[in-house]
């Protein structure tokens, strides 16, 4: 059965640890239980009843529901909410056999795997019958990274880019001038020090690292696409000068300069599954995420202490660099058991590329359509997502709207052994930044564990 084959191929698969999963987790895993499915009032005659499965709480997604029934009166969604987004929870739901339309996955990685083992419908014809051209609609990085074996098996529905945010209050107390999109990585780590102040429970870290991913982002700056391999996947590119450098960067902020939040008080205070707090609480100058950070400064259960902040783009590694960022997309799949792919079809059609400004309200990311969106759009949705108080808002629009920008995904088309892979780096990095490894000593362990894995996939 092709089922029993597919959830065999993937059981093991885990999310690539350099997804940050906790900011992914955190838009999605945060009041309804799971499992539980929203009951839609009773289908009409001649009413499709789609199921429509997803992460996000219930209320996020009620826009979306009334919006899409409005324009498709024939479809009723019934709503179910999944436990979370790691990718076994979508994996088990897949192979047991209940009736599913639309399905997520906060990770590429994860649709690339399950469109491998044929768990998912392709969407090229959909897309030929609808005149729509994939590469025109999302960009060429996107649609390279979407791409799996020639066809597509997925509509991404956000392309979240990182932004370097400023506490500005933190700023103007230590005399340091904001950052701007001319800073290298040493302009941070010059600023944090200067912003570094106190000592134990009121100390303030001038930089907070989300350590799981962000140690390699001056690397995957340099590097580009497929970051993680060399000589076409057939080994690892930990050995390149760029990834010692980037961890070298992060070790010296947290170990010798000691302006850079350690790993250690993150695992003390478990926060590193959710470490926005330690921003909007004012316990830390800077910090890298994508846009909807934003929106968390409204939520009570962060404690933002309502301090004026700011965004910029990452940083350059050299001063002559041009602009670039890291990004992630996540998008939406229709499995290939699904009992109505046509209502399904619209349905991805609606929440990926229709409904832009109910998008910004609800989930305050950037749709990933927004290079091919009409300015006006793009203006209607920036200004949405960064209409919260104490946020500088021309600094969100410039930063993720307008910028015009080299884009690197976290993603890589090549995905050889990457899930093993990234489960033993998140491990060696972990280990490093505790001190009890030296960067280079990791680095030297990571290309030798990658290749034996990499090996391993091959035969």
């Amino acid at each position: 059965m092709l089922r029993n084959s597919a959830f065999r191929r993937v059981k093991r698969y885990l999310v690539p640890l350099m997804l940050i999963g906790s900011t992914i987790a955190a838009m999605g895993c945060q009041s309804q239980s799971a499992g539980t499915a929203a009951k839609p009032a009773d289908a009409a005659p001649g009413q499709t009843v789609l199921n429509v499965y997803s992460w996000t709480v219930e209320d996020s997604m009620k826009p979306f529901f009334e919006a899409f029934e409005k324009k498709y009166p024939n479809i009723k969604v019934k709503y179910t909410k999944m436990a979370d987004s790691n990718p076994t929870t979508a994996n088990s739901l897949l192979t047991s056999g209940e009736a599913i339309d639309v399905i997520p996955q906060a990770s590429v990685d994860d649709m690339r795997v399950r469109a491998t083992s044929g768990m998912y419908e392709p969407l090229d014809e959909y897309l030929k019958k609808d005149k729509m051209d994939y590469k025109q609609i999302f960009g060429a990085s996107i649609n390279d990274l979407e791409t799996v074996n020639g066809n597509h098996y997925a509509l991404p529905y956000s392309m979240a880019t990182y932004g370097l945010y400023y506490n500005k209050a933190m700023f103007d107390k230590a005399g340091v001038p904001y950052p701007t999109d001319d800073w290298t990585w040493d302009d941070l780590r010059a600023a944090a020090v200067k912003l570094t102040s106190g000592s134990g429970a009121n100390k303030i870290y001038g930089f907070l690292p989300d350590y799981t991913g962000q140690w390699a982002f001056p690397a995957i700056q340099q590097l580009g696409l497929n970051y993680v391999y060399k000589n076409n996947g057939q080994e690892s590119n930990w050995d390149n000068p760029a990834f010692l450098n980037a961890l070298q960067f992060f070790y010296d902020m947290e170990m010798k300069d000691k302006s850079a939040w350690p790993i250690s008080e993150y695992k003390a205070l478990k926060i590193d599954t959710n470490p926005h707090t330690i921003f909007m609480q004012g316990k830390a100058a800077m910090y890298i995420q994508p846009s909807f950070i934003v929106k968390y400064s409204s939520q009570e259960s962060y404690g933002f202490t309502n301090f004026d902040y700011g965004v910029v783009n990452l940083p350059k590694v050299k001063k002559e660099d041009s602009l670039s960022n890291v990004y992630y997309i996540s998008d939406f799949s229709i499995p290939a058991s699904a009992p109505n792919k046509e209502a399904a079809w619209t349905f991805l059609k609606f929440y990926c590329l229709e409904a832009p400004e109910i998008f910004a309200q609800s989930k305050a990311m950037t749709p990933a359509n927004l290079s091919s969106m009409d300015a006006s759009v793009n203006e209607k949705v920036g200004k949405i997502i960064f209409d919260y108080p104490h946020f500088d808002q021309p600094t969100g629009m410039k930063t993720f709207i307008t910028n015009k920008m080299k884009l690197t995904p976290y993603l890589t088309t090549i995905t050889t052994a990457k899930a093993e892979m990234m489960d033993m780096v998140k491990s060696e990095i972990t280990s490093c930044l505790m001190g009890n490894q030296t960067p280079a000593e990791t680095i030297a362990k990571l290309k030798k564990q990658s290749d034996d894995l990499i090996k391993k996939a091959g035969k």
